[in-house]
């Protein structure tokens, strides 16, 4: 039996004119040991994806290293499938220690003091659209790599 590793995958969806999807939405995390099974975004209940919305999701797949990269796509289904995401962060965390990844994407870049990766004003983000290049896109990821996380005792 393989080992199970459970992610934090944050995903901001861009504030712009038509950046909300009603697709239903992927990822297909990718590391340096193999790749998870497409994965679907999607909280019961819950309009995912609509402009400006913040989420998180939680999955538990099987270790597949260290992360490299992450395929986002959707289906194309709804009235409005075009989609753009603003910000991805993706979270592991084990023991105290905390490793996060985030694309490449032009000088996207994270910060400790705001988990969910901040990017340039410049970036309006990532478009998964079949009139902007695509619904299925895959992006290098970067890592601050692993930190100890202390947690206060009150």
């Amino acid at each position: 039996m393989s080992d199970k590793r459970t992610y934090s995958i944050t995903i901001k969806t861009a504030n712009v004119a038509n950046a909300g999807t009603d697709a239903n939405v992927k990822i297909q995390l990718i590391g340096e040991k193999g790749k998870s099974p497409e994965i679907p975004l999607d909280k019961p209940g819950k309009d995912d994806f609509e402009q400006g919305d913040l989420a998180v999701y939680e999955v538990t797949i099987d270790d597949i290293g260290n992360l490299k990269k992450a395929r986002l796509f959707h289906d194309n289904s709804g009235a409005r499938a075009g989609w753009c995401m603003r910000a991805l962060d993706i979270r592991w965390s084990e023991n105290q220690q905390v490793q996060n990844w985030w694309p490449t994407l032009g000088q996207v870049h994270g910060d400790d003091d705001w988990r969910y990766s901040v990017t340039p004003d410049s970036f309006s983000g990532l478009w998964l659209a079949s009139d902007e290049g695509g619904i299925d896109k895959t992006v290098n990821l970067v890592t601050s790599g692993v930190r100890k996380v202390i947690i206060p005792f009150f």
